[in-house]
Order: structure tokens, then C-alpha cells, then sequence
């Protein structure tokens, strides 16, 4: 299996804020801890967190407090 990198540069240009990436990431993935049926079966070998950042990057995940122009506008 290859090994996925990601930085935060990665996730900043994802979101346009590094932080909200991180929140978006940790939320997933404590879902994903809570119901792991959920998750793709070659996904399951991988941590929680590791899961959650390839779906962000994947653009599998959306954050729906903030719109990207808004959290883009406060940089």
C-alpha cells in the first residue's frame, strides 16, 4: 500500500485555513473511530486520522459551518 503525505500547505490549500482543516480532520476521524462500518475496506488498515485527511484531500469531506470564501476572506 502506498503511503499517503500530506502537509499542512496541503490541507491550508484544501480549506484556505490550516485550522479549520485540522477541526474538519478531527472531527472525522472521531466519527470514524465511533462507526468504522462506514469507512472503505482498504481504508480500515489505517488510523482514524490518517483515513480522515485522504478523504479531506480526496474531496470526500466538506465543512458545512463555513463557506471556503468566508474562511479565505479572514486570512
Amino acid at each position: 500500500m502506498k503511503k499517503n503525505e500530506y502537509t499542512l500547505d496541503d490541507l491550508r490549500s484544501k480549506m484556505g485555513n490550516k485550522y479549520a482543516s485540522v477541526l474538519l480532520v478531527a472531527s472525522r476521524a472521531k466519527a470514524i473511530r465511533e462507526t468504522p462500518g462506514e469507512v472503505e475496506d482498504e481504508d480500515k488498515k489505517l488510523k482514524p486520522t490518517v483515513t480522515a485527511v485522504k478523504e479531506l484531500m480526496e474531496d470526500k469531506l466538506k465543512f458545512k459551518d463555513f463557506e471556503g470564501d468566508k474562511i479565505k476572506a479572514e486570512e
